[in-house]
């Protein structure tokens, strides 16, 4: 399908953003970035993280210089697996998509916003058309941030466990190289392995629902 909006009737673009926007949420994913990778996030970029994105869905306090704060109606919840960690563990597919909204910074800590795009190839369609609700989110976002900032963080998610799962930058290389939107014929392997950087390990409590593939999980 072609995924200009140009080409597409008003239902058929109604039809994706229902299954976007609809119960969206947000989670927490804390990081401390180097400035320089930081300001790599411009408004509007499209980016595609080639692992496993973990956050949580626990929103308070922050020992980090940055969090991602990701808007998702389709995160898989993997809270139920968990052996006394409390993360409040939820985690993007692989090869996921996310569109940035913005940045923003409040006492010296600093959001970096992502909206969760489609697993599907629909998630073009938000390379061309915008939405007026993506702002709205936006400054939700925002509002909620700053009000939690400043707040104590929860202890389970300032642990070097729970940290160590988050350190990687979302959607780009540890020296900041973005990944290729969507891989060339030559790039796409049986089996793909890790960038580097990059901890597939689920948590023991989850295994079971990942497939390993060298060292890169599978969801199953």
């Amino acid at each position: 399908m072609n995924y200009d909006p140009m080409q597409m009737s008003k239902e058929q673009i109604q039809t994706l953003a229902n299954q976007i926007y609809p119960g969206i949420t947000m989670f927490s994913r804390d990081v401390n970035l180097p400035p320089e990778l930081a300001q790599k996030y411009t408004p509007g970029q499209i980016i595609r993280e080639k692992a496993f994105t973990d956050a949580s869905i626990r929103f308070m306090g922050m020992v980090t210089t940055h969090r991602y704060v990701i808007l998702s109606n389709h995160m898989a919840d993997l809270s139920a697996f968990e052996h006394g960690t409390n993360w409040g563990l939820h985690v993007a597919n692989a090869d996921s998509h996310f569109k940035v909204l913005g940045q923003h910074t409040c006492n010296g800590k600093t959001g970096i916003f992502l909206l969760h795009l489609p697993n599907d190839e629909s998630w073009k369609l938000w390379q061309r058309a915008e939405f007026s609700i993506d702002n709205e989110l936006y400054q939700k976002a925002v509002q909620r941030f700053t009000a939690k900032c400043g707040e104590l963080p929860v202890p389970e998610l300032s642990t070097p466990q729970w940290l160590d799962r988050c350190a990687f930058p979302v959607g780009m290389s540890s020296s900041g190289e973005f990944w290729s939107l969507e891989d060339t014929p030559e790039e796409k392997p049986q089996t793909l392995q890790s960038p580097p950087g990059r901890n597939y390990e689920p948590d023991q409590g989850a295994a079971g629902l990942y497939r390993r593939t060298g060292n890169r999980y599978h969801r199953v």
